[in-house]
């Protein structure tokens, strides 16, 4: 085969039909496949592009180019940017015109190529920062001491392309389908499925990572924020490409896992005409593809295999699939702090919580929405979410409040057991919070606080679960301020003394949130009265029924959690600050780990109980002798030996 034709390439590589992505790849690898010469691209697929393109897309480059990750993203945005008209005169063959417009002439001495390096490094010194990062092919030619073959024309000024969001999209589908694709795995094992409610997951995944780069307000996708959000929110996006390309270096037999032991030395044929009926023999037989290990045991309200894919994006595969539990399933266990502890503690291994709802309307009827919508702060922090209908539409009518119709998901990975935190917090530095639906999202530790997971049990001064929140001190509090926290609230507010929260005025800081020095921060219910309850400039916080919950976001201060890099565009309203309060239709904690922290978890929880009921028995056994004892002396049964007196004679 001289070259590979679209159709070759895509049936190489089992692509789905019903994806449509396979034009997005070959239109990517026409563009490796020209590396480093991006004006000759789209190179027909030899085999000499199909080394390039394999060695690129496997991160084999790295052998031989310094550049790292960051010029690998650059080339791939590239492969699938379009760039504007003006852009494309540097490839045109009028030399005069490539002069006028770049500055530089094709080296053709030893002369010519010192004069044009020159030229080329006092060119790159006037351009911005970055733009001499954003060469690749630059920094090709100048690791192999081939600066006088560089020609200034190949230089495309990325500022003047865009990628395609449609195209985009489509690749993020595949992306997502293949994430779970290990080392010589063949990508139908995980298209079998491919249609109806699993398609649809698909595509609502890809637009909510898709939502992350502000594409609404954007025609495409600038290399700016394409490198932004993925480095900050994707890590792992494209290590799925590795084991892809891969399958142009092993045949489709190829076992990685098979033992070299398995074929003995010794069997060789004895004879050409025993080669070739062997030869013949295995060709006719079937391969046998073993059945892969599921993803998930099970899946739950949230978590499905889609999801499943995006939190690899984050989390890397090797540490998320065939390795999550289901610990606490809230539609399984129950909605209460009892079971949520009884399921997920004594877990020694790390844990992803998922909490998914629908966002609280301002306008909503239902009780208890109210009483959690009423008690939050008079000037509210708009929502990350537009709402579809008016806000005059949904006071006008009768009917159940407002949901909106996206489904709003936030997460977090807590790297340490669980445990309760009546006086301080618990967690490390790995901590993440994040968020798949509607925007893709994630929001790393700080090390400016620590204050990162707790849990509360009612009654206390600060009932429920959340993070990035730091606890009040119950010894700096006043005896009728603790006496209040034997009574339960899960109801979240601020005072009418924080009417400036989230316009900068007021100081919104953790450091000032240690207890009733803190007047600003209160939580008031017609149950409970006053308490203290601080919630962190980046914080998650879910009340002790599990019934609502509310994350909080503002970039004015510094928190336990580092605020959101992406772009404005990507949210609703101001887009840097915002508060999301919903109500709670779901809540999952899977735990990361195998069946040996499983079974220790199942002995721990074993052992607990029988001392609790031994405990039991002790106490009732005692308890019944001492009755016995003192009914006896009632009666005068028995000698009250503590007792003395004289006689009556």
């Amino acid at each position: 085969m001289k070259y590979w034709p679209e159709t070759t390439l895509v049936k190489f590589l089992e692509l789905p039909d019903a994806l449509g992505s396979g034009a997005a790849v070959y239109h990517l690898c026409s563009y490796i496949g020209a590396f480093p010469f991006p004006s000759h691209a789209p190179a027909v697929l030899t085999a000499d592009a199909l080394l390039r393109i394999v060695c690129f897309m496997t991160g084999r480059y790295l052998k031989v180019l310094h550049s790292g990750k960051e010029a690998w993203r650059r080339e791939l945005w590239r492969a699938c940017a379009v760039f504007e008209p003006e852009a494309s005169t540097a490839t045109a063959k009028d030399t005069d015109s490539a002069e006028e417009t770049k500055g530089a002439v094709v080296p053709t001495s030893e002369g010519q190529a010192e004069t044009a390096k020159s030229s080329t490094t006092l060119n790159t010194d006037q351009e911005e920062v970055g733009d001499d990062d954003e060469e690749l092919s630059f920094h090709a030619f100048e690791l192999i001491d081939a600066l006088e073959a560089y020609k200034q024309t190949e230089k495309i000024d990325i500022q003047r392309g865009s990628m395609p969001s449609e195209s985009f999209l489509k690749l993020l589908q595949l992306l997502l389908l293949i994430a779970p694709l290990g080392p010589a795995e063949n990508v139908s094992l995980y298209t079998t499925q491919l249609h109806g409610k699993r398609l649809e997951g698909l595509q609502a995944a890809a637009k909510c990572i898709l939502a992350s780069f502000g594409v609404e307000q954007q025609s495409g996708i600038k290399y700016k924020t394409f490198d932004v959000v993925v480095t900050n929110t994707l890590p792992h996006l494209f290590d799925s490409f590795d084991p892809l390309f891969e399958h142009f270096l092993f045949p489709k037999d190829f076992d990685a896992h098979k033992s070299k032991v398995s074929a003995p030395e010794d069997a060789t044929p004895s004879s050409p005409r025993e080669a070739s009926d062997a030869m013949a023999a295995s060709q006719e037989e079937p391969v046998q593809i073993s059945t892969p290990e599921p993803l998930l045991p099970v899946q739950g309200d949230i978590l499905d295999l889609n999801l499943l894919s995006q939190l690899s994006f984050i989390f890397s595969d090797k540490s998320i699939f065939h390795r999550l539990r289901p610990l606490y399933l809230g539609h399984d266990h129950g909605y209460s702090m009892g079971s949520f502890e009884k399921s997920v503690f004594k877990w020694r291994a790390p844990s992803i919580l998922l909490v998914s709802g629908t966002l609280l309307s301002p306008t909503t009827k239902q009780s208890h929405a109210r009483a959690f919508l009423d008690e939050l702060p008079h000037r509210r922090l708009s929502s990350s979410v537009s709402y579809a209908p008016s806000l005059e539409s949904t006071a006008a009518s009768t009917e159940s409040p407002f949901r909106d119709t996206q489904r709003i998901i936030y997460g977090a990975y807590i790297p340490v057991p669980w445990e309760a935190t009546n006086k301080s917090t618990f967690g490390t530095d790995k901590t993440t919070l994040f968020q798949l639906s509607p925007v893709h999202d994630v929001f790393p530790a700080s090390y400016a606080h620590q204050n990162y997971t707790y849990f509360n049990r009612p009654p206390s001064l600060y009932s429920g679960l959340g993070f990035g929140s730091p606890l009040p001190t119950y010894s700096s509090m006043t005896a009728s301020q603790q006496s209040n926290t034997t009574r339960r609230s899960s109801i979240t507010n601020y005072s009418a003394r924080d009417t400036d929260y989230g316009s900068g005025s007021a100081s919104f800081s953790e450091s000032s949130f240690s207890g009733p020095s803190s007047p600003g921060l209160t939580r008031r219910s017609s149950l409970i009265g006053d308490e203290y309850v601080p919630l962190g400039s980046v914080s998650l916080h879910i009340d002790d029924a599990l019934e609502f919950g509310v994350f909080t976001h503002v970039t004015s201060t510094v928190g336990s959690f580092q605020p959101s890099k992406l772009p404005a565009s990507a949210r609703a309203g101001n887009g840097a600050d915002w508060q999301d309060r919903f109500e709670i239709d779901a809540i999952e904690v899977w735990g990361v780990g195998d069946a040996n922290i499983a079974e220790e978890q199942r002995r721990a929880w074993l052992w607990e109980t029988r001392e609790a009921e031994r405990k039991k028995t002790v106490n009732l056994r005692m308890g019944d002798i001492e009755a016995e004892r003192e009914l006896l002396k009632m009666a005068g049964l028995m000698k009250d030996e503590g007792r003395s007196g004289g006689s009556m004679g």
